[in-house]
């Protein structure tokens, strides 16, 4: 058994980097909003001292209403120095809740949409040769093999259609074609042609040997 570590899938390495990637952002923004916010604070509050100590240094040399003015002021700068605190823990909040969405979604599996997938293309039997065994079961009776039979001559595709043997319901006929069929193409042109439904039950190409079945009939 082989023991090697397997290699992370691309799209999961894609999806840590990723997350890797925003997780620095946003540690990035909380500490650059955390400065900026400290920073305010403190020149806010030292302001706030200044104004306060030269407004009682200069107590009995400034008029009432100038003093007045500069409580109202160092008022302003008090609330302000609140809501600037108030941000920073809310941008601490917000940084916590972007960095766990981030890691759930990284963690999260079938995180990365599947590529929608192609249906397979129905490979077709090749004209000439020995032809294609096909085998027909279900018949519905000798009359009902005539039409399914003259209905593959009539196709344009086909070149001779011979009754190789027919027994307990079940057909065999030699077909050999003119141009490239599918196996849908076989049943889909005996079907339109004999008003029977008919599908495919098995459909080798490589082995030229093909599987029909009546299901009913019209009427």
């Amino acid at each position: 058994m082989d023991a090697r570590p397997r290699a992370p899938a691309p799209h999961r390495m894609a999806d840590e980097m990723t997350g890797e990637r925003q997780s620095e952002r946003t540690e990035a923004i909380e500490r650059a909003a955390r400065v900026m916010a400290e920073a305010l604070a403190q020149g806010l509050m030292e302001a706030e001292v200044i104004l306060s100590a030269d407004r009682e240094s200069r107590a009995q040399q400034i008029p009432p209403q100038l003093i007045e003015t500069l409580e109202r002021f160092s008022s302003v700068l008090a609330r302000l120095v609140d809501h600037t605190e108030q941000l920073a823990a809310r941008m601490s909040e917000l940084t916590d809740a972007v960095t766990a969405l981030a890691e759930a979604r990284a963690a999260a599996p079938g995180a990365a949409a599947p590529k929608p997938q192609l249906p397979e293309m129905e490979h077709p039997y090749s004209p000439g040769g020995e032809g294609i065994d096909v085998t027909i079961a279900s018949v519905p009776g000798f009359q009902g093999l005539m039409e399914l039979q003259r209905a593959l001559v009539r196709m344009p595709q086909v070149q001779s259609a011979a009754v190789r043997k027919y027994q307990d319901d079940e057909a065999a006929i030699q077909l050999v074609l003119s141009q490239p069929m599918t196996a849908s193409a076989i049943a889909g042109g005996v079907s339109g042609s004999t008003g029977h439904r008919i599908i495919v039950d098995e459909a080798r190409p490589e082995t030229l040997r093909l599987k029909l079945r009546f299901l009913d009939a019209r009427g």
